[in-house]
């Protein structure tokens, strides 16, 4: 994946602790509270073995720390079972501080958990057009589901599980110093070469990490794309090629987890072996100390007991020393999937709401454009696209008018749209509403009242219902109107339960002409007082156009709306029409004032109506280098 889904921090799941975790302090605090209460009674149990060791099986008298002396039986019997019942007492114990700090720890990485998925999908929801022309929505799903999710494992699991070494360590390090200092320093020698250890591994953990979270968010993308796709995929017999693309993907997947199963498989042997080192230091020089009295410079004696607790200890450590291992790698999986976030979080919203923006109340539908230039910005555009889009175009719509935009493909038509429902921010000039410009309005007034319907109608995988009243909560009869007005209500009738029928997703079960009405039927519920209509007939043949020109009819009656068409047919009637050529107004006027001037429009026209032979030789040319410079990008 892109590095741009990389946050610039060195401490993103700080960052996002921070920012999303502070509501719920609380509840860390008390599973961490808990833990701390429980961090030395809770290591006491091989103290209390050791003091067994020596009592009961030894020639010392038995003691037992905080339990007073006239309770410990005489015999050695009872004092095994008094030892025994200690160490369950504080087995039980454990348990319940462990059930209690795990409830209030889970309630803390779960809440923190959903507001940062919450909060990334609105980020999402925010980002400008641009942002989805560029990005694939399986890369997106990867970090809303795999990345989030990992953060949650991370919450619930590495972090519990790094207190667990921390606890462990800090508990028995107490225990044994109290014990016998000297030994204790012998004991607990490898544990620096284990820190040591980890910092090296640390480095190469997260950046194998980072690559297997890449990787995985391209194979996702590929499986969607290639899913979504899969009509063309069968319609062309390409199984064996989309299959070689997902082979491909996913060999680059095997390949990263494959380095990383590398290096997990050099670092937890090289832990285990220093630990594996400590264990044989402390039982060779402790049986020494035992049998025959402290070595060389130290003083403190030592019993069997004793030896027995610090080996248990030593042992035990050796396991916690290991997680850490694990919980590096945890951090470092963590690590880049907060990064991965984070650079999503922080991905630039270039079309924002400024601070004293005003609402859009009452529209009369006057739009304008004022002498507007724009360009897609570097990172949303192809060599072909590079300079102005649109140049200096200024017209302006009456309310209630009809204007039509036409012109070659790639002159700029639906980027004026855009434009209009703020999409993009224009580079020089204005977009205007009345007389309000665009980017003073809050982009929640201007967007009710733009009905925007694009050439690709997208439907819900829900009902006919929940589709046309999508974003609006209107009763039946507002439905139905609209969908009459749309002159969807016949078919609708018809399917086989109505408006409770499901379109499956993007409405596949329906025609494309089904689909586009029902988003006209939509755009009708929330009756804006503008309409936008972005080819909405480009992909329909032509007894659905006629349908759809219909409805077209229908709902603009009353509103303004521009239109945007590659077939003239649909702007034959409009009020004007505005020809687009290189991102300019080439000319403007009524259909037959535009034949009659025998221009761009006009050749256009000819083009349509199948009078080849009649077009200058100009404009075939114009034709064939747009053509080969398409061929040429692609």
């Amino acid at each position: 994946m892109s590095g741009e889904y990389r946050a610039d921090t060195d401490r993103s799941v700080l960052a996002l602790i921070r920012e999303y975790g502070r509501p719920y302090l609380h509840l860390a605090g008390l599973g961490l509270l808990l833990r701390l209460i429980w961090l030395v009674p809770g290591r006491a149990g091989p103290v209390v073995l050791g003091y067994l060791v020596d009592g009961v099986f030894g020639e010392q008298p038995l003691s037992v720390p905080l339990v007073p002396a006239t309770v410990i039986p005489e015999t050695q019997l009872g004092q095994l079972w008094l030892a025994a019942g200690v160490i369950f007492g504080l087995a039980a114990l454990g348990h319940l501080f462990q059930l209690a700090r795990t409830l209030a720890w889970g309630a803390f990485a779960y809440n923190l958990q959903h507001d940062i998925r919450t909060a990334t999908y609105d980020t999402v929801q925010r980002l400008e057009m641009g942002f989805f022309d560029d990005h694939q929505s399986g890369e997106v799903m990867s970090i809303l589901n795999n990345d989030v999710n990992e953060m949650e494992g991370f919450f619930t699991g590495t972090i519990d599980e790094a207190m667990d070494v921390v606890s462990f360590v800090v508990g028995a390090a107490v225990f044994m110093l109290l014990l016998n200092w000297q030994f204790a320093l012998v004991a607990l020698a490898a544990a620096p070469l284990i820190v040591v250890a980890n910092y090296y591994f640390a480095g190469r953990i997260e950046r194998v990490y980072g690559e297997v979270r890449e990787t995985v968010g391209l194979l996702n993308a590929q499986l969607r794309t290639s899913i979504s796709g899969i009509g063309v995929v069968k319609a062309y017999t390409a199984e064996p090629h989309e299959r070689e693309r997902v082979r491909s993907t996913s060999r680059d997947v095997m390949d990263a987890q494959r380095q990383a199963v590398d290096v997990r498989a050099k670092h937890y042997p090289s832990m285990r072996v220093l630990t594996g080192l400590g264990v044989v230091l402390t039982f060779s020089l402790g049986g020494y100390w035992v049998t025959a009295g402290p070595p060389g410079p130290f003083t403190e004696p030592m019993t069997a007991g004793t030896l027995v607790t610090f080996l248990l200890y030593v042992r035990h450590i050796g396991w916690p020393m290991q997680q850490i291992a694990s919980v590096v790698d945890g951090y470092k999986s963590a690590a880049a999937s907060a990064d991965r976030i984070l650079g999503v979080q922080n991905a630039a919203e270039r079309v924002t709401e400024r601070a004293d923006a005003t609402d859009l109340k009452r529209v009369d539908g006057r739009v304008t454009y004022d002498g507007v230039t724009f360009g897609y910005p570097e990172s949303d555009r192809d060599d072909a696209a590079e300079g102005p889009v649109v140049e200096g175009v200024s017209f302006e719509v009456e309310p209630g008018e009809t204007v039509g935009i036409v012109g070659p493909t790639g002159a700029g038509k639906s980027t004026l749209l855009k434009l209009l429902v703020r999409f993009y921010d224009v580079d020089r000039g204005a977009v205007r509403v009345d007389e309000s410009d665009v980017r003073d309005l809050t982009l929640d007034s201007l967007r009710e009242a733009v009905g925007y319907i694009s050439q690709e109608p997208f439907l819900f995988d829900g009902t006919v219902r929940e589709n046309v009243t999508y974003g609006a909560d209107v009763d039946d009869g507002t439905m139905w109107t609209a969908l009459e007005r749309a002159e969807a209500d016949a078919f609708v009738e018809e399917l086989p339960e109505g408006v409770d029928t499901t379109v499956g997703e993007r409405g596949v079960k329906l025609s494309g002409g089904q689909r586009q009405r029902l988003c006209l039927a939509r755009a009708m519920v929330h009756d804006p007082a503008i309409l936008v209509l972005d080819e909405a007939t480009s992909h329909v043949d032509n007894e659905t156009e006629a349908l759809i020109q219909r409805s077209v009819a229908s709902v603009v009656a009353d509103r303004t709306t521009l239109v945007v068409a590659h077939r003239l047919s649909t702007v034959r009637d409009a009020d004007r029409i505005v020809v687009i050529d290189d991102g300019r107004v080439a000319e403007r006027g009524t259909h037959d004032d535009l034949l009659d001037r025998d221009g761009l429009y006009a050749d256009l026209w000819r083009v349509q109506v199948g009078e080849v032979q009649a077009l200058p030789d100009e404009f075939v040319a114009r034709i064939e280098a747009r053509a080969d410079a398409l061929d040429t990008d692609d």
